[in-house]
C-alpha cells in the first residue's frame, strides 16, 4: 500500500512539473517573433526532481504548428516515458 502511494505521488509531481515546462515553452513561444532562431525543432534537457526532456516541433511557413512534448525519465530503468504533449497553430497575422 505505501509503495502504491509513493509511486502515485511520484506521478503526480511529474505531472505538475511537465505541465509547467510545457506552458513555460508556450509562453517562449508566445513572445518570440516568427523569423527569430528559436522557430525552429529543438530540445533541451531539465532536471528539477528527476531528468526531463523538453522536444518542440515546428511545422508550417505563414501558418505554424508548434507541438511540444515533455519526457521524464522512469527512475526504476531509466528509459523516457511521456507525460504530456500539446499543439497549436499560430500566425503573424490576424
Amino acid at each position: 500500500m505505501f509503495s502504491l502511494a509513493v509511486r502515485a505521488d511520484i506521478a503526480n509531481r511529474q505531472a505538475a512539473v511537465a505541465a509547467a515546462l510545457l506552458y513555460d515553452k508556450m509562453e517562449q513561444f508566445r513572445s518570440t517573433p516568427l523569423n527569430d532562431p528559436l522557430w525552429a525543432d529543438g530540445a533541451d534537457d531539465i532536471t528539477y526532481d528527476t531528468k526531463y526532456m523538453r522536444v518542440w516541433q515546428v511545422r508550417g511557413g505563414a501558418l505554424r504548428t508548434v507541438t511540444i512534448t515533455i519526457y521524464a525519465e522512469n527512475a526504476s530503468n531509466r528509459k523516457q516515458s511521456e507525460l504530456i504533449r500539446a499543439t497549436t497553430l499560430v500566425s503573424g497575422t490576424f
